[in-house]
């Protein structure tokens, strides 16, 4: 999935994960959400984050250990291990919403990487018109679920 559909996906997983953490301060909940739906294409040195962080594009296989439950797990301990639940649960919920987002394109992810080369595919490719299809629904999901709040 391109950036934006990340952000608009991560932003309603934001939205709907309000009611159940009721998080004290929700701007910077969101704020945190959407760095964490990013995170993971740190790894494709032409990413809007990656291109800050080239050398993990030249070490890392895009859609490998970036995109796996493990880099989900390890990121999250090093979160709370220096901040706290809030921070770690707003991160992860983005991270996680990035790997549900790419798990549904041709492309995938694999998510056992690097002990396994198993891929988890969808039929959307990405930046294809049924993406853009996705992503203004998404935003129209979004406005619709901040209006109810």
């Amino acid at each position: 999935m391109m950036f934006k559909t990340h952000l608009a996906f991560g932003f309603l997983a934001a939205l709907f994960s309000l009611q159940y953490l009721n998080p004290g301060n929700q701007v910077l909940f969101f704020i945190l959400v959407m760095i964490g739906a990013c995170l993971p294409d740190i790894d494709h040195p032409k990413s809007k984050l990656g291109k800050y962080f080239k050398p993990i594009g030249w070490l890392f296989e895009h859609r490998g250990f970036f995109h796996s439950i493990f880099m989900l797990v390890i990121l999250s301990l090093a979160v709370l291990y220096f901040f706290n639940w809030f921070y770690t649960s707003a991160i992860a919920i983005g991270f996680l919403s990035h790997l549900i987002s790419d798990a549904i394109t041709i492309q995938g992810i694999m998510p056992f990487h690097p002990l396994s080369r198993f891929r988890l595919r969808g039929f959307i490719e990405t930046n294809s018109i049924f993406e853009t299809i996705i992503f203004i629904a998404l935003v129209v999901f979004d406005v619709l679920k901040l209006i109810r709040l």
